[in-house]
C-alpha cells in the first residue's frame, strides 16, 4: 500500500492539472483551456468575453450570456436573445450585423471553433407560411404551442401566428439559427438544451449548447521554428500537409491542456516495483529537464545582453538589486499587471528609476514573451522605442529592466481621462509612434515585426514623447522571405484580418493595426466598444461606415474642432490636416496588405501634414 500510495503521489506530480495555458477565471466561473478570455491564454479560434465578472460570446449579431461550461463534454450554454418589448421579434433579428450577410438570429463567426450541437430543440415563432413547405414541424401538434401558451414573455407570439420546431446542429458546420423580419421565415426563436417534453415549459432548460472540437497542436513555420509547448518541435503534419509543434518522442499532444503529455507508465500489480521506479525516474528527468531549461535560458539571456547592438550597453542584475529596487516587490510599487505577468516600479542602487518586468510563475507564455523581448530590444536603439537597460537571471523566472516612462500610456490619454491632447500632440504621436515602427521594419536587421501595435502600448514620457513598447509578440523576420508562418497573436479589434486569416505575418500586420491607432487618435474612441451599437463595435468598420456615407465629420472628437480665435483660416487647415489623417488611417486598413503603405510611407504622410499644420499655426491670428 505505501508503494501504491508513493505511486499515486507522483502520478499527481506528473499530471499537473490545470494547462499552464489555461486563462483565469471571470467572477466565480473557471475557464477551461482551451477557451481564451485574453490573447495571452487559450487559443485565439476559442474565444469568448469577460466583461465584470460575467462571461459572453461574442456572435456576428451580438453579445450572448454564457450560462456554463462543461469541459468534459466540451460545450458551452448561452443564452438566447429575448424577445423585443411587445413583440414577437428577437433582438438580434432586429437590425442584423453586415457580417452576418443580412441574416438575422444567432449567426456565429465561423472562423471560431464554435458549433450548434444536436442537443438543441428549436422553436421557431411567428413563422410565415412558408414554411409548411419546410421539413420544420409547423403542425397544430407541435412543441412550440405548449411554450407560447406557458410563457407569458411570448404573449405576442400567440393568436394565429404560425410556429415550428425542429432539433438543431449536430455538425462542425452548424453555426446559425436564423431568423427574418421580412415575411418570409420566423422572426423569433426559443432553445432547449436536452428537451423533456414530458415535463412542463417552465421545467426546461433553456438556452443554445455550443459544442467545441479538441484543438490542434500549434502551427509553427517550418522546421526549427520556436515552439511554444514544452516537449515538442516542428515538424510536418502529415495529416494536414502544413507544419505544426509536434510532440516529440515519449510525449503525446493533451488537447484538453494544450500540451505535451507523457505517455504514462505501464500497469500490472505484478510489476508495481518497476512502476514506481519507472514514475520516480520520469518525475526526476522531467524536473531535471525543466532545471537544464532554466539554466539554458539563463545562458540565452546572459548571452543575449552581452551581444546586444544598437550602440546600448545593458547589464545582466542580480535578483538581490531587483528586490531592493522594488522594495521586495511590493504591491504599492505594482504599475500593472497583464496575462505575461507584472510590472514593477523600481529605483535601482545608483538612484536610476526603471520599470521592471516579471513574467507569471510557471507561465511558460509569459516566460518566453519576456525572454523574446529581450531579444528584439537588445538589437534596437531608437528614440520612440522603450529602451532595455538589462534583465535578472537568477530568479525563478526572468526579469526584464526598464526606461521608466513616467506619463502612462496613449491609452489612458485617450479613454480614461488621463489629460486632453490637442491636435498638434496627437499628430507627433502619431509621427513618432509611425517613425518606430518604420525603424523596426526598415532600419533593424533582421527586420522586426512588432505584431501588437495599440495604444495602450504607446507610452509618453513628461515631453509626451512617445515610445513603443511590449515587444513580448515580437517576431524577427527572415529577410529573404516575404512573410513568418505563425499562429495569429494580436489584440482584438486591432488584429489585420488577412494575417488571422492566412497566418502570415508581415510589416503590414503592423500597418494595419497602427492604422487603428490613427483612428483612436482622431475619434478618441476604443478600437473595440461594446457599448456602440451593434453595427459600430468596431472602431475601423465604424469609420469606414461613416466615411462612405460621406460623414467623415461626424467621428472626429469635437474638442478638436472647438476654436475660441474664431480664426476660420485655421480651422480649415485643421479640419483638412484631420480628414488627411483619416484617409491614411482607411489606406493602412486596406483589406490586402499588397494595398496598404509602408510604415515609411506612413512616415513620410505625416510629417507632410504636420508641416502643412505648423505652417498654419504660424501664420494664424
Amino acid at each position: 500500500m505505501l508503494a501504491f500510495s508513493l505511486l499515486l503521489l507522483y502520478f499527481s506530480q506528473i499530471c499537473d492539472g490545470a494547462s499552464p495555458y489555461q486563462c483565469p477565471s471571470c467572477g466565480n466561473a473557471t475557464v477551461p483551456f482551451p477557451l481564451s478570455t485574453d490573447p495571452s491564454c487559450g487559443r485565439p479560434d476559442y474565444a469568448i468575453l469577460c466583461r465584470q465578472g460575467n462571461l459572453e460570446l461574442q456572435a456576428l449579431n451580438g453579445r450572448y450570456s454564457i450560462q456554463r461550461i462543461d469541459r468534459e463534454s466540451r460545450n458551452i450554454v448561452i443564452s438566447s436573445m429575448p424577445l423585443a418589448p411587445a413583440s414577437c421579434t428577437t433582438l438580434d433579428a432586429i437590425n442584423p450585423s453586415p457580417a452576418s450577410g443580412g441574416s438575422g438570429g444567432l449567426v456565429l463567426n465561423q472562423s471560431q471553433a464554435f458549433n450548434v450541437t444536436s442537443s438543441n430543440t428549436i422553436l421557431f415563432l411567428n413563422c410565415s407560411s412558408i414554411l409548411l413547405r419546410s421539413p420544420l414541424n409547423c403542425s397544430s401538434s407541435s412543441v412550440c404551442h405548449r411554450y407560447i401558451d406557458s410563457t407569458p414573455s411570448a404573449s405576442a407570439c400567440r393568436g394565429d401566428n404560425l410556429c415550428c420546431s425542429f432539433t438543431a446542429g449536430g455538425s462542425s458546420t452548424s453555426h446559425t439559427i436564423r431568423t427574418r423580419t421580412d415575411g418570409l421565415g420566423c422572426s423569433a426563436y426559443v432553445s432547449v438544451v436536452r428537451m423533456d417534453q414530458s415535463l412542463d415549459p417552465r421545467q426546461w432548460s433553456y438556452g443554445v449548447e455550443l459544442g467545441w472540437a479538441p484543438p490542434r497542436e500549434l502551427q509553427c513555420g517550418g522546421e526549427g521554428d520556436d515552439c511554444d509547448t514544452e516537449d515538442s518541435s516542428c515538424r510536418m503534419d502529415s495529416t494536414s500537409g502544413g507544419f505544426r509543434c509536434l510532440c516529440d518522442p515519449g510525449y503525446v499532444w493533451n488537447s484538453d491542456e494544450g500540451v505535451c503529455s507523457s505517455t504514462g507508465l505501464a500497469s500490472g500489480g505484478a510489476v508495481l516495483a518497476a512502476i514506481l521506479a519507472t514514475a520516480i525516474f520520469v518525475v526526476h528527468k522531467r524536473r531535471s529537464r525543466r532545471a537544464m531549461k532554466r539554466a539554458s535560458r539563463a545562458q540565452e539571456l546572459a548571452l543575449i545582453m552581452s551581444n546586444a547592438g544598437g550602440g546600448k550597453t545593458s547589464r545582466i542584475f542580480t535578483a538581490g538589486e531587483m528586490k531592493r529596487a522594488t522594495n521586495n516587490f511590493s504591491k504599492e510599487r505594482l504599475l500593472g499587471t497583464g496575462g505575461f505577468g507584472e510590472v514593477y516600479k523600481g529605483t535601482l542602487d545608483d538612484g536610476v528609476v526603471v520599470a521592471i518586468k516579471l513574467a507569471k510563475l510557471g507561465n511558460i507564455k509569459g516566460r518566453d514573451q519576456v525572454i523574446n523581448e529581450v531579444r528584439v530590444l537588445s538589437q534596437v536603439n531608437h528614440r520612440n522605442l522603450v529602451r532595455i537597460w538589462g534583465c535578472c537571471v537568477d530568479t525563478g523566472e526572468p526579469l526584464v529592466v526598464y526606461e521608466y516612462i513616467p506619463n502612462g500610456t496613449l491609452y489612458e490619454w485617450l479613454h480614461v481621462g488621463r489629460g486632453f491632447l490637442d491636435w498638434r500632440s496627437r499628430l507627433r504621436i502619431a509621427l513618432q509612434t509611425a517613425e518606430g515602427l518604420a525603424y523596426l521594419h526598415s532600419a533593424a536587421y533582421p527586420p522586426i515585426y512588432h505584431r501588437d501595435v495599440k495604444s495602450s502600448n504607446i507610452l509618453l514620457d513628461n515631453s509626451l514623447v512617445a515610445r513603443v513598447c511590449d515587444f513580448g509578440l515580437s517576431r524577427l523576420a527572415e529577410p529573404d522571405l516575404s512573410h513568418v508562418s505563425t499562429c495569429a497573436q494580436g489584440t482584438l479589434g486591432y488584429l489585420d484580418p488577412e494575417y488571422y486569416r492566412k497566418y502570415q505575418l508581415t510589416d503590414k500586420s503592423d500597418v494595419y493595426s497602427f492604422g487603428v491607432v490613427l483612428l483612436e487618435l482622431v475619434t478618441s474612441q476604443k478600437a473595440i466598444d461594446f457599448s456602440r451599437d451593434q453595427d459600430d463595435i468596431n472602431l475601423a468598420m465604424y469609420v469606414i461606415a461613416r466615411t462612405e456615407r460621406g460623414d467623415v465629420m461626424d467621428v472626429v472628437d469635437k474638442r478638436l474642432l472647438d476654436f475660441h480665435n474664431g480664426d476660420n483660416a485655421f480651422e480649415v487647415v485643421t479640419r483638412e490636416t484631420i480628414v488627411g489623417v483619416v484617409m491614411l488611417a482607411l489606406n493602412c486598413l486596406r483589406e490586402s496588405k499588397d494595398e496598404r503603405p509602408t510604415m515609411k510611407e506612413v512616415s513620410d504622410e505625416l510629417n507632410y501634414i504636420i508641416e502643412t499644420y505648423d505652417t498654419a499655426e504660424v501664420y494664424k491670428f
